[in-house]
């Protein structure tokens, strides 16, 4: 990640007295047509293999391990999806005893935590100020995460934790068939010290990512990184692996090289969308269009 760092900090952001008649509170929760969809991953005879035996291990486990009744529909509808087994085999490159290890992890994981289950008013005083949001879509047809640490309105609790995991829960939500993977941008404008997360918590959403939503980053941006950032993701940087280093861009100068200008925050270089956000506009916008109820649950 070092080269990264020697990027000269650049900033184009554009106010709303810049373009007032152009300024939306609308949320761009569908990609526009000229977002192209990456081919759906083909599973061979290899894999079909390799995911009959992980599923064999999750029957197993079940077995002995039974699921609590009010839980059991949501785990189903997680181990019963196909891509999820090929996510956790190309995570540890097709080594199939750390496979079964990171999948009965991440079963034990959703069960304590049941991120799908997470009630929209729970989390939603994390959300007033905009710290992240749910807005777009990149070429290819990969909703972004903007995360904005210099919004942070609360402190470190384990809410802030379970409101990202919402964030990441809903994100997925807004998938288009067979695809996998998301685009996130890390905006530092306005960051400081006192609004960072601590390294304890970076690395706790670090392991969240990389144990129990494997293969499911794009490609991550970082931008306006102020200098002390440089020394926060060193300490950062042992606890992440491989494939998510490789996958950061720190100071990109042109997004829209991925994200088309429409769909690009107009905060940024060649962005074209010039959005306002309004908590209850972006709140009941999301939480509409993904179908969550008030317990957490996705209507039906």
């Amino acid at each position: 990640m070092a080269p990264f760092f020697g990027h000269k900090r650049r900033s184009s952001r554009q106010h709303e007295d810049d373009h007032p008649e152009q300024m939306t509170t609308e949320v761009k929760l569908e990609p526009s047509p000229e977002c192209k969809l990456l081919p759906a991953r083909k599973i061979d005879s290899a894999d079909e293999e390799k995911i009959q035996a992980l599923a064999e291990c999750i029957r197993d486990y079940r077995a002995t391990n039974p699921c609590s009744p009010d839980y059991d529909e949501y785990e189903q509808k997680w181990f019963m999806d196909p891509l999820m087994y090929l996510r956790v085999l190309r995570s540890v490159r097709g080594d199939m005893k750390h496979a079964k290890k990171r999948i009965l992890e991440t079963l034990q994981w959703r069960r304590d935590y049941r991120p799908d289950l997470i009630p929209p008013d729970e989390v939603a005083p994390e959300a007033e100020t905009g710290k992240h949001v749910i807005n777009g879509f990149d070429k290819e047809s990969r909703p972004i995460i903007y995360l904005r640490p210099g919004r942070e309105n609360t402190k470190a609790s384990p809410r802030q934790i379970r409101y990202l995991v919402w964030t990441l829960e809903r994100a997925i939500d807004l998938l288009q068939p067979d695809q996998e993977t998301l685009t996130i941008v890390v905006d530092f404008h306005d960051t400081h010290l006192s609004s960072m997360p601590s390294l304890g918590t970076a690395r706790h959403v670090a392991h969240i990512l990389q144990t129990y939503y494997v293969e499911r980053l794009g490609r991550a941006f970082v931008c306006n990184s102020p200098r002390f950032i440089s020394a926060f993701f060193s300490a950062l940087s042992p606890f992440l692996d491989a494939v998510t280093k490789d996958k950061i861009r720190f100071n990109y100068p042109d997004m829209t090289d991925f994200i088309p200008p429409d769909q690009l925050d107009a905060q940024f270089t060649g962005g074209q969308y010039y959005y306002k956000f309004d908590f209850p506009t972006y709140w009941n916008a999301l939480v509409q269009r993904c179908g969550i109820a008030p317990d957490g649950t996705h209507r039906k």
